[in-house]
């Protein structure tokens, strides 16, 4: 019997050995994939997919390289490429900074591919420009995307905010600002990634953070090189360089925004063409800004100056009147949500639902949602948030409602402290029979109606009463039986509701329409419950 147990634990030792020897990156024995949600990185190398840690449940998005993508290529390029994107990725993964795309798996490769895992990701800023197919599985949900002003201005004040750590905290180049290294969380943050070619800034004599950059190879792919276009004259000469030639990029970045997504010139990938347009670069008018909003124009044509010392630094950048924009500042409190105290976070809750009605329909849900429910583990500032929630529920469509919002709000159906939290949610109701799935009403909705009737609060005890004439075809017999019926009767006969009324004719109305109500809706059903009730109170 020993002999075999022992060559069944060698049976299964082996099997264990040979499973991880099979093909397969080693990422997915944490993580279970699922669609492919976007591109990103040099060519689009990077497909985008969420995904699901197997031990917490954790949403991520994981970025996979098939190595497969460089075949066709000659053999130091192949080589080349891959180190390439692990140069970036180990970069990125040792970073760490709000504006930045968060690792939360470090690189692993295997023979076929390479993978990491980031934060949950919706997109790149290259998707939405058209500039890829979108891979096989996508769905077409850039096709009709368009950005909202929101989007836009808040976007590149992170971006600004990005570089500003990147030179001054940092020191580092980033070296190819442009749609396929700016990452679109989830939240609708827009965050940096890419750094395939950063560059680790030294100090000349004089003590100025300079960059040492290598000349272009004419011979090379064009995805071993960042992407002329958006790319720096003194970059690209290999001239003397500083951190302005982020910015330049940057410049180029927010002009092709508002310019159909195309960059104020296009070399083809071609130096010489590439030459000839910086040489219009040095002649540039502000007529050529025209699609640019007014208050961004002069920024952006400072940006794209010839001469590196005369555009703005990142700090600048990020203090320009452009973003002096009320639907901004109030996107950055939210962010600095965590370094106020709960006094400071009721006073701007209080104001906030004022604001949210200049806020477009997706902004409200893809980038004021998330902060707004985060601060659900603090019981006593539901009260100051819930009106802002209501706001963005009623924007919403029905999917999103049932989808985004309503399983976020699950958890306080069940609170009562403070009151104010039972208030409020019966105070809606109209808006969650409306949107709400009968399924998650019965589950969720019809409790915290239950819960409430007896509530201390005779103004809780009144919503009530006036709700449940809407809701009772909705309860189903026994729930009727022990928790609604009982409960109503004895409102009726000692609630502090009716109490609470002091003439004789008040209280007989509001009895009379709680009796009738519940006849109507609840039939025969009701002598049942009086018969049980008149034996409990004989027992």
């Amino acid at each position: 019997m020993e002999y075999l147990n022992r060559f069944k634990s060698t049976v299964h030792s082996v099997a264990a050995q040979v499973t991880q020897a099979l093909p397969g990156n080693p990422i997915f024995r944490e993580y279970e994939c699922h669609d492919q949600i976007a591109t990103a990185g040099p060519g689009h190398a990077w497909k985008i997919y969420s995904g699901t840690k197997h031990s917490t449940k954790q949403s991520v998005s994981i970025w996979l390289f098939d190595k497969k993508y460089c075949d066709k290529w000659s053999k130091q390029d192949k080589e080349a490429f891959p180190e390439l994107l692990k140069r970036g990725i180990s970069q990125l993964t040792r970073l760490r900074h709000p504006r930045l795309l968060i690792v939360e798996h470090a690189l692993e490769e295997s023979r076929d591919t390479l993978a990491f895992c980031t934060e949950p990701v919706f997109a790149s800023l290259a998707n939405i420009f058209g500039e890829d197919d979108h891979g096989q599985g996508m769905d077409s949900k850039f096709s009709d995307f368009k950005l909202e002003d929101i989007e836009i201005r808040h976007g590149l004040f992170q971006l600004g905010e990005a570089l500003a750590f990147l030179h001054n905290d940092a020191k580092l180049l980033h070296g190819n600002i442009c749609p396929s290294s700016v990452i679109i969380n989830e939240k609708g943050a827009w965050k940096l990634s890419g750094f395939d070619f950063c560059i680790l800034g030294a100090p000349n004599p004089n003590g100025k953070i300079t960059f040492s950059v290598t000349h272009r190879d004419r011979r090379a792919l064009t995805v071993l090189h960042p992407v002329l276009d958006y790319s720096a004259p003194e970059f690209v000469d290999a001239t003397k360089c500083d951190h302005f030639a982020d910015i330049f990029s940057l410049g180029i970045l927010s002009f092709a925004i508002f310019n159909g997504y195309r960059p104020i010139y296009s070399s083809g990938d071609v130096l010489d063409a590439y030459e000839k347009n910086c040489e219009k670069l040095r002649k540039l008018t502000i007529n050529e800004f025209t699609r640019i909003p007014a208050d961004f124009r002069d920024d952006v044509k400072a940006c794209l100056n010839f001469t590196p010392e005369l555009r703005p630094d990142a700090i600048q950048f990020t203090k320009i009147a452009y973003f002096d924009d009320t639907l901004v500042k109030t996107l950055n409190y939210l962010d600095s949500l965590m370094q106020m105290d709960n006094t400071q976070k009721m006073q701007f809750f209080k104001g906030l639902p004022q604001v949210l009605a200049k806020f477009p329909q997706r902004a409200l849900v893809q980038k004021v949602f998330p902060y707004l429910v985060a601060e659900f583990n603090t019981p006593q500032l539901i009260p100051f948030i819930l009106p802002s929630i209501f706001i963005i529920a009623e924007q919403a469509k029905d999917d999103e409602f049932s989808k985004i919002i309503f399983p976020q709000l699950i958890p306080i159906f069940s609170m009562t402290n403070p009151y104010q939290i039972v208030l409020l949610l019966l105070q809606k109701m109209t808006l969650f029979l409306q949107k709400t799935p009968e399924g998650d009403i019965k589950r969720y909705v019809l409790p915290l109606i239950y819960g409430a009737i007896m509530n201390e609060n005779t103004k809780i005890q009144e919503l009530c009463l006036n709700i449940i004439p809407t809701v009772g075809k909705l309860v189903e017999r026994d729930q009727m039986k022990t928790q609604l019926l009982p409960k109503l009767i004895r409102l009726s006969l000692e609630g502090p509701v009716l109490a609470g009324h002091n003439t004789l004719e008040h209280r007989q109305n509001l009895s009379g329409h709680l009796v009738w109500g519940c006849l109507e809706v609840f039939g025969g059903a009701i002598l049942q419950s009086c018969d049980n009730l008149r034996i409990d109170r004989r027992s």
